[in-house]
């Protein structure tokens, strides 16, 4: 029999059978679109990331609290804050860095006589802008005085401004950080996120004024600069300043001695790229059970199409079908299944990335639809061989029938 008789004989046998045949393959075809889906979101989101950090520049380093050795494990949650504003100081007169900023970052209820919400308060210094370059829609931003002064000052985010004075020009009003009144001086220019975090929602405030008149402490979330020269040598820079500033004996430069990390761009693309191929590896654990639960409910649907039609095959036999013509039928008949179900899977995995793309699209600025080609083509190669890996004990065992007993089975 030809490869053309037995396709159209399987493709006749599965059409008949319909709903069986959706539902046989509705295993692979959820599995193969989530994959696609997964695939395509995190994709999305990494591709996001790493031109967020390309749009910050190649000269930032930052410096946090606690060591950055790794082999324990992630860092602890409750790592003791050991950044001051005097290591800002120390970096900036010792190193030899364009610029050196101080961030202190926490939530907290801001509002006015009218409006209150939570958001998240920046204290900062005067180098905020050089570091993390932003437009001033209005009014005018931190200068030394207003640090050093312990000024009760707040610049504002577009979309903070917005929902506390509507149309109202905010510059000369209060709003309180807590239970501390600041007086607006400025607006930033849109921003959009960053990081998943949206940027004006944000409110910014002195970080002098924020240590001691809103959070009570004394120490900084995190340092950070922009490098003259070489990165890494402006890494290793950094970290000799503050060993000698914490008194930490470590000539060896053993980064687990340190009670601070330093790190860069290039060190957040590669734990970006880390984070990337460890999910694309869980997405394909995901991918592997889904898919071999499918294929074990095509085995098991094959055999029982099989038994169905027990007389059929000893019908064809009789009448001179071989050995390999019922193999090759039956098999071909998994692989159609398979095949096909793999397109339905991808044309749904497809479909469903687009219209999520779409709609994050209006959530985070600089979303774009990733679909990997290379994920569409493995797919399709999987579900074909699934089929021929689950669906050949059924076809064997179909070809092996002996055609009078069959045509005796009822």
């Amino acid at each position: 029999m030809k490869l053309s008789d037995l396709a159209k004989s399987a493709g006749q046998s599965l059409f008949q059978n319909r709903s069986r045949s959706l539902l046989t393959v509705l295993g692979i075809v959820i599995g193969i679109a989530a994959v696609i889906l997964m695939l395509s979101i995190g994709q999305g989101a990494q591709g996001l990331i790493l031109n967020q950090i390309a749009d910050l520049g190649s000269d930032q380093i930052f410096v946090e609290s606690g060591s950055s050795d790794t082999a324990n494990g992630p860092p602890s949650p409750f790592t003791e804050q050991v950044l001051t504003l005097d290591d800002v100081d120390t970096l900036r007169r010792r190193g030899d860095f364009a610029f050196v900023g101080s961030q202190l970052i926490s939530q907290t209820t801001v509002g006015n006589s009218e409006e209150s919400l939570i958001t998240s308060v920046y204290g900062v210094d005067e180098y905020q802008l050089e570091i993390f370059p932003a437009d001033i829609a209005t009014g005018r931003y931190f200068d030394n005085s207003d640090v050093e002064g312990y000024s009760k000052v707040a610049v504002l985010g577009e979309k903070l401004a917005s929902e506390l004075f509507g149309d109202q020009d905010p510059i000369g009003e209060k709003v309180t950080v807590k239970n501390t009144t600041f007086r607006v001086i400025g607006v930033l220019a849109k921003q959009g996120s960053r990081f998943f975090q949206d940027l004006d929602g944000n409110i910014y405030i002195p970080v002098t004024t924020a240590q001691r008149d809103v959070f009570g402490v004394n120490y900084v979330s995190y340092i950070a600069a922009r490098a003259k020269g070489d990165l890494e040598e402006a890494k290793e820079e950094a970290r000799f300043i503050l060993r000698d500033a914490h008194k930490i004996d470590n000539p060896e430069g053993d980064l687990a001695k340190d009670d601070f990390n330093v790190s860069s761009q290039e060190d957040a693309v590669q734990t970006i790229g880390i984070v990337g191929t460890a999910l694309s590896a869980l997405l394909a654990s995901i991918a592997a059970i889904s898919l071999l639960v499918g294929g074990i409910g095509i085995m098991n649907i094959m055999l029982v199409s099989v038994t169905e039609r027990t007389k059929e095959i000893g019908l064809r036999k009789a009448i001179g079908a071989t050995e390999s013509e019922i193999l090759r039928q039956f098999l071909l008949e998994a692989v159609l299944l398979t095949f096909f179900g793999g397109l339905l899977g991808i044309m749904i995995g497809v479909g469903c990335s687009a219209l999520i793309a779409l709609v994050l699209t209006h959530v985070i600025d600089g979303w774009q639809l990733v679909i990997p080609p290379s994920a569409i083509l493995l797919s399709a190669c999987v579900s074909t061989a699934i089929g021929l890996t689950f669906g050949y004990y059924p076809a064997k065992r179909a070809a092996r029938l002996d055609p009078i007993e069959a045509l005796r089975y009822e």
